[in-house]
Parts: C-alpha cells; structure tokens; sequence
C-alpha cells in the first residue's frame, strides 16, 4: 500500500467512524433540531473541537448576564466561531440547548422555546 492508498483508507475509516456515531446517536433520538450531545452535534456538522471549546466559552461567560435573546447570543457565538451563521433557526435553538443543558450554564433564553 503506498503513501496515497494509506491516507485514503484512513480518511475512509474515519467516514466510517463518524457515520456511526451518528447513526447510534439517531437510534438514542438525536436530530439535528433536538441533538442529545454537543460533540456528536459538532461531529455532524463538522465544528472542529476548537469550535466546539469556542462556543463553550462564549456561552459560560455570557452567562454573567443571567438572560439574553436568541439573537443576541447568535451574533456572539457567530463573531467566535462564523460557521454558525449557516445555521438554519432551528438547528441553531437545538445547538444552543444542548450545550446549555449539557454543561449546565445557567443562562435564560426567554425566546430559545
């Protein structure tokens, strides 16, 4: 097997992985709108771990403000990490709720129902 071959087989079983990790997530109820872990999230929708920490820490101390619209947490996280622009509204609520709910950061979001 040459340089190229090997690179493509890795490449390949990691496609492997990934896409079994979302289709187990799936059968647990995972949807891109109700998503049931950040990082399988971010797996889905190709954030980086980076991306991820990102998103993390702009949300813990955004949570100093105890209570902010949709929108302006949106154009916070989209300054860190600009891919959360593509978003559609309601991936964008299902992000934002499973990383609030996962990491426990107290955070009001009066219009995120």
């Amino acid at each position: 097997m040459n340089l190229n071959e090997y690179a493509l087989s890795k490449l390949e079983n990691q496609m492997l992985l990934k896409d079994s990790i979302i289709d187990l997530a799936i059968l647990m109820g995972h949807t891109a709108t109700e998503p049931i872990s950040s990082h399988i999230f971010c797996l889905e929708f190709d954030f980086t771990q980076e991306e991820h920490d990102k998103i993390l820490l702009r949300l813990n101390l955004l949570s100093d403000k105890k209570s902010l619209k949709l929108k302006e947490i949106r154009t916070e996280l989209i300054k860190v990490v600009p891919k959360t622009a593509e978003l559609s509204n309601d991936i964008f609520r299902g992000m934002l709720k499973i990383f609030l709910k996962q990491f426990d950061i107290n955070l009001e979001v009066p219009d995120l129902i």
